[in-house]
This record gives structure tokens, sequence and C-alpha cells, in this order.
């Protein structure tokens, strides 16, 4: 395996969508890259995105202390993904997104190997807030910023890119249903591309960034209704979007996410009942690691266009 002259070791929890693309970067960058996960024999498909020996699976639980340190011991840069968006059983907004990070900041104030921890928040995080989701994401940001030195903490808006939850969902939605209901539907976003998140974790490391937020969002701000109309054109499909009541909303959710993978929570319509999801100008943004954002428009019609009534032949 080639490495380059200043390859790191790093060390990645949580490799979903985001993680998965964030692995690829770095790989081309020569890094060795070590992924914690609870089934590696289900995550096989990473190794194929590195050369052979570069990237290594590792089976623990995120609970487990002397694992996860022992995970730490030859890592230079730690990068924490895990979240979720609805609770089950022990993974609960509390456990996942704000013990997990202490954990974490925990060993690496013990072990100082570790040069940078690289942790992923989201966009629209604030305090007192009737969402566990954003309270506990806030919580986390808090505590990181005040128990190390080395963090940097990402906070990303609504991310797209092949294999998405978010287009790739309201997609399927629309293939199937000819009204879709949408709540919030004048919150505002602003996507960012996958991609554009992995040459940002890229820079970060490069440069050696400490101490910092980044809010990564897109070129562009859009509603929620914005968001849905541009994927029913790219589908060519002529859907009826129906605004719904947050209260309305709350109703339908109190038994949608009673659903092993529910499309809707409670705590989903407090976190659109929040507000804006974009950018505050109050952190650095893309422009200040030298990345342009791609806009939607130039990247959701290579992926969606299997969702239009005769597939990617539809003009």
């Amino acid at each position: 395996m080639l490495q380059e002259f200043n390859s790191k070791t790093v060390g990645i929890f949580g490799a979903g969508f985001i993680g998965e693309n964030i692995i690829k970067k770095l790989a081309k960058k020569g890094h060795k890259i070590k992924v914690a996960t609870r089934n590696p024999y289900l995550k096989q498909n990473l190794k194929l995105l590195g050369e052979m020996g570069q990237i290594e699976l590792i089976k623990l639980s995120i609970f487990d202390r002397d694992k996860v340190s022992k995970f730490l011991e030859d890592v230079d840069v730690c990068i924490n993904l895990v979240g979720i968006l609805y609770e089950k059983s022990e993974n609960s907004f509390e456990n996942i997104h704000y013990k997990f990070p202490e954990l974490l900041t925990s060993i690496i104030n013990e072990k100082k190997n570790v040069e940078q921890f690289i942790h992923f928040s989201s966009l629209g995080v604030k305090d007192n807030t009737d969402s566990k989701y954003i309270q506990t994401k806030f919580d986390a940001e808090n505590l990181i910023k005040n128990k190390i030195q080395n963090y940097v903490i990402l906070k990303p808006s609504v991310v797209f890119g092949p294999d998405d939850n978010f287009f790739n969902t309201f997609a399927k939605l629309a293939k199937i249903f000819p009204v879709l209901p949408i709540v919030g539907s004048k919150v505002k976003f602003q996507p960012c591309y996958v991609g554009d998140i992995g040459d940002a974790v890229n820079a970060i490391i490069k440069n050696r960034i400490k101490k910092d937020f980044y809010e990564l969002g897109g070129p562009k701000q859009y509603t929620l209704e914005d968001l849905i109309g541009i994927m029913l054109k790219e589908i060519r499909r002529s859907n009826m979007i129906l605004p719904m009541p947050y209260s309305l909303s709350k109703f339908q959710a109190f038994f949608l996410q009673l659903a092993p993978k529910p499309l809707l929570t409670i705590d989903q319509v407090k976190i659109l009942e929040s507000g804006d999801n974009i950018i505050t100008n109050n952190y650095k943004t893309f422009v200040d690691l030298k990345i342009t954002p791609r806009s939607i428009e130039s990247i959701i019609p290579s992926y969606l266009k299997v969702y239009r009534p005769a597939g990617q032949f539809t003009k």
C-alpha cells in the first residue's frame, strides 16, 4: 500500500452513508483507516474502497469502554459519525449523542496520541428546545469544546448523494402515493453534497485544524417544499404536495413511530418546529477550507433518474 508522507491512522465510528464516502476520500489520500462496527461481516464492502490492508474493520460495541480504548491506541485522528434519528431500546439520544462523545473525549484525554477529534453534529442545533435530538447534540458540542483542545465540530445540513436517506426516501414515496403530506413545508434547508463533506474532512486532517466549528451547507437555501418539488421534477412526476400542520403531524407521528423504521416521529416533528436548518454565519464554512460546495441540481440527476416512470430512459 502506497502512503503519502503525511498519512495518518484514522479511526472512524459510524460507517453509514456519510462515513462510507469519507472513507473513500481518505483512502485516496493514502491514510490507514480503522472502522469500528458491531458487525464486520455486514461491512466487508468497505474494504473495497481502498487498497489491500488499508481499511481494517474492528468489531466492538461503542458502550464497551475497554474495547473503545484499545481501538484508539494507535489512532492519530478520531472521527465520530455515530448518530440516530429515532430512539430504540438502549440507542437513546442521550446515550448515542451525549454519553458516547463523553466516553470518547475521556479516553482521548487519557491517551494523548489522538491529534484530532472530528465530531459530527448538525446545523440548527441549539439549547432549550423540545427536541431531544437537538438538545443532546447541543449538549455534546458544549461537552467536547470544554473537555478537549483538539476538537473540530462539523455541522452539516441535510446531506445528499447516491444512497442518501432524503431524496431517495421521498422519491420512493412518490412512486407509491399520489399525494405527499409534508410537515414543516416552509422550513429552510441548505443541503450539502456528501462528496464535499469528504473533501472537508481531508482538508481538516491535512491542515491539522483544531478547536474549530464548521457549518457545512450547499450554495443555496430551499424550503422543504422547494426540495420536494425539485425531486418530483427530476423524477418526472406530478404528485400533489400537501403541507401539514404540526399538531396533526404529531398525531400521525405518534402511530408512525411505532414502526421498526419509522417514517416520522414526534421528535422529528419537533426538530422541524424548532426552525431553519441553514448556515448562521457564526462559524467557518466550506469556503474557509477552500471548497466550493456543489449544488443539488448538479448531482441528483445522476442517481434519481432510476425513479422516473421508465427509469433512466425517461426523457
